[in-house]
């Protein structure tokens, strides 16, 4: 019998951050508006929506902070079955102009992406090679070029980004209030809502630090409909990251690519191999 071999790439569909965010999308989204938005919120609904935009500043205000995510996602196969796939991810934010995101996944591979408020880094674990593309500015900025430009994936990234509130604002068609449950530890607002191509469900703390404790996103207009799953084991908005975390260091033995849109165009000389977009989904 032929042992399968699972792809556990995932599609184009994530290139999309949390909440169906995208840069340039607003246009799109906007003219999607549904019954929804016009109808006379309920008292639950305006409690979700008071939620969801308290959770969004407070993102946004903070100078920084570091995050321990458990996440999985579904991977739609030729067959139409879905796998799912596992990994970690450690996120560490110093606005206005540092990240770094490490990531392990189930099969052992380990990704990096580093930007040091002048260049993003990435490093892919599978392929032992690494990549670096200049881009001066904010997270905020580099967060819009990492995964516009450059093509590459990063789930909720729209968390990273400062303009969290109002991408939440264009965006969001709908919001419900589900339950108030301790599940997850600490007192916790189950909401739910929904944009025109992406329902998700978060699960706020609730008190002083309205953080994200889990998030399930389904991607709705996809074949399948495929969902992408957190759970956020730790959080630190106090604690300032270590002197070095921002220093991009690969392995020795890696060897450097250039992404695809350092390329040069057909026609012009040879270009180096071209960094793959699969391994940061």
């Amino acid at each position: 019998m032929t042992t399968p071999v699972w792809n556990r790439r995932v599609p184009a569909l994530f290139l999309s951050a949390a909440f169906a965010w995208h840069a340039g999308a607003a246009a799109a989204q906007d003219a999607t508006a549904t019954a929804s938005d016009t109808a006379q919120p309920t008292e639950s609904q305006r409690l979700a929506r008071e939620l969801l935009s308290g959770m969004s500043n407070y993102l946004a205000r903070l100078p920084g902070f570091r995050a321990r995510l458990v996440s999985s996602y579904d991977v739609v196969q030729a067959s139409g079955e879905k796998i799912e796939f596992n990994e970690i991810r450690e996120v560490t934010v110093s606005r206005p102009n540092l990240l770094r995101v490490e990531q392990m996944f189930s099969d052992g591979a380990e990704d990096l992406v580093v930007f040091d408020g002048q260049q993003i880094n990435i490093y892919d674990g599978e392929l032992g090679v690494y990549a670096q593309a200049p881009q001066p500015g904010s997270v905020d900025d580099a967060v819009v070029y990492f995964v516009r430009d450059l093509g590459m994936r990063l789930p909720l990234a729209a968390m990273l980004s400062t303009r969290l509130p109002d991408e939440l604002s264009k965006r969001v068609n709908s919001v419900d209030y589900v339950e108030y449950t301790n599940i997850l530890g600490p007192g916790t607002h189950h909401i739910s809502a929904r944009t025109s191509t992406v329902d998700f469900q978060v699960w706020i703390a609730d008190g002083e630090r309205p953080l994200p404790l889990r998030i399930v996103l389904t991607y709705k207009t996809e074949p399948g409909q495929p969902q992408f799953r957190a759970q956020f084991l730790d959080w630190d908005e106090k604690s300032a990251a270590p002197a070095d975390a921002f220093v991009f260091k690969p392995p020795a033995d890696a060897q450097k690519i250039v992404f695809s849109v350092q390329a040069p165009p057909a026609g012009g000389a040879p270009a180096p191999s071209t960094a793959p977009t699969g391994n940061l989904p």
